[in-house]
């Protein structure tokens, strides 16, 4: 399932609207081959990583 999705610039202004239909149309032809892959590459060792804050990231309360 695919949601309609607002581009906007770096005033505010809309740019664009990508349509759930054209999302999913997009993603079916270009299939896996287009994914972002954020999995871990390096060892899965992660014991001695050192993670930097994340601006976006969300805070435990």
């Amino acid at each position: 399932m695919f949601y309609e999705v607002k581009v906007f610039d770096a005033k505010g202004e809309l740019k664009k609207v990508l349509s759930p239909k054209k999302l999913s149309n997009r993603f079916w032809k270009d299939g896996e081959q287009k994914l972002i892959d954020f999995t871990d590459k390096e060892s899965g060792n992660t014991a001695n990583k050192v993670y930097e804050k994340d601006e976006f990231q969300l805070e435990d309360r």
